[in-house]
């Protein structure tokens, strides 16, 4: 790494970016065959707001990257993925989504799209205001982050909160359903009470399969109210237009024995879910 280089890093560490600009320029004057020096550059111009001139000093770090000498050839193709998916998130700080999508399906098409590539192409539906496509890319970056690495799961938690009260609730894209279904999901943990507080907090996010997920996890560890944790089971079923599972939910709280104070609703909609299952 030259001097240049590292003077930039340390002056935009400290706020300073105009003057780390200025040190990328003459890092790139001095070799301007390292993609690396033009990423750099490119991020100081994307907290500078200058998102087109960012776009294309990116395209010239993706442009040149055949003819870098510093990486492994074979793994070109996955760097080239890599620099490709930051150029379309510059794009949509730029708001060209459409832009954005193609350059995603570039770098996927170089390499397999990961937790990265998935959420960048979830905000650029999200832009579109696409927001059930918006909400499968989400849950196929956390199941990628259930599978592989789980470094980019909090932000992806935090997207599916923001997203369901931007697309309204409830919020029950279809992969939700199909990642619930293949048990491609970390089963969360938590004493009984805490697991099911949080499946409430998620129905009321709207983000109904996350909180069958914790509802699940919570009769998992025994709770003293399970009839009441498979009646909001059964209310999710309802509300998913499932009434043969919402039946089996209500029929089970039945049997385990409800609270007198629950007992009656749990009846009202067992009766209801009965008449209307198929």
């Amino acid at each position: 790494m030259s001097d240049f280089i590292e003077k930039a890093e340390e002056l935009a560490l400290s706020g300073k970016l105009e003057e780390a600009l200025g040190k990328y320029e003459e890092a790139i004057g001095e070799d301007p065959s390292d993609p690396l020096t033009y990423v750099g550059k490119a991020s100081v111009l994307k907290a500078l707001g200058r998102y087109d001139e960012c776009i294309v000093c990116m395209e010239t770090a993706i442009r040149i990257i055949p003819e870098w000498k510093g990486t492994d050839p074979e793994r070109i193709p996955v760097f080239t993925s890599m620099l490709l998916v930051l150029k379309a998130e510059a794009q949509l700080y730029a708001e060209k989504p459409d832009e954005a999508l193609m350059t995603v399906d570039a770098a996927d098409g170089l390499s397999n799209p990961d937790a990265a590539s998935l959420v960048v192409r979830a905000q650029a539906y999200v832009q579109l205001k696409n927001y059930e496509e918006a909400g499968n890319c989400l849950y196929r970056a956390e199941e990628w982050c259930f599978l592989h690495d789980d470094a980019m799961l909090t932000q992806i938690w935090l997207s599916k909160v923001h997203l369901a009260k931007v697309a309204g609730k409830p919020f029950v894209p279809p992969y939700a359903a199909e990642v619930y279904k293949s048990g491609n999901w970390r089963t969360p943990v938590g004493t009984a009470e805490e697991l099911f507080e949080w499946g409430n907090n998620l129905r009321s996010e709207g983000l109904l399969y996350d909180a069958l997920r914790y509802y699940d996890a919570c009769l998992a560890a025994e709770p003293k109210n399970r009839a009441l944790v498979l009646f909001f089971k059964g209310i999710i079923f309802e509300q998913l237009k499932n009434f043969g599972e919402a039946y089996s939910m209500y029929s089970d709280a039945l049997v385990a024995g409800p609270a007198p104070e629950d007992e009656m609703k749990i009846r009202v909609r067992w009766a209801n879910a009965k008449t209307r299952r198929i």
